[in-house]
């Protein structure tokens, strides 16, 4: 797992977590919160050779990603409906989000780090946030069918 620490002056108020639901055991890992599922939202940037065995971390599939038609609107939306799930639990409680697409290792990646960027921005660093990418060094999964 990688984690990406956004700190702020308070304590930590949400984590966002990117996984490949193909993976053994992943939807163990959606345990409360809001679940975002981006297999049919957006297109796979494991199709193209090129950016097959890299990650949403990396600026060229972070931006491809970002750039895929509806994915600024989905990003938008999501950072909205996760601040106010925040402004509505009793203060040092955590929210949650699961980021997921096939792999764990693009679509999901990109979108959770664009998420929590924003929810960060609009809390002005009051607040920490966490971003685990559970299945980020995993192997690259064969295209399902």
């Amino acid at each position: 797992m990688q984690i990406t620490h956004l700190r702020g002056h308070g304590l930590v108020s949400a984590v966002i977590r990117s996984i490949g639901v193909r993976h053994p055991g992943a939807h163990q890992l959606v345990t409360d919160g809001l679940y975002l599922d981006l297999r049919t939202a957006l297109r796979n940037p494991a199709d193209d050779p090129g950016m097959r065995f890299r990650t949403g971390l990396d600026e060229d599939v972070y931006d491809h990603v970002l750039n895929t038609p509806g994915a600024r609107r989905i990003i938008a939306r999501t950072a909205v409906q996760l601040r106010l799930l925040a402004d509505e639990v009793p203060a040092r409680h955590v929210v949650r989000l699961t980021v997921a697409c096939q792999g764990g290792r693009h679509r999901s990646v990109a979108v959770a780090e664009a998420v929590a960027r924003r929810l960060w921005n609009a809390w002005e660093g009051a607040y920490g946030v966490d971003v685990e990418h559970h299945h980020i060094g995993q192997p690259v999964l064969p295209a399902s069918r």
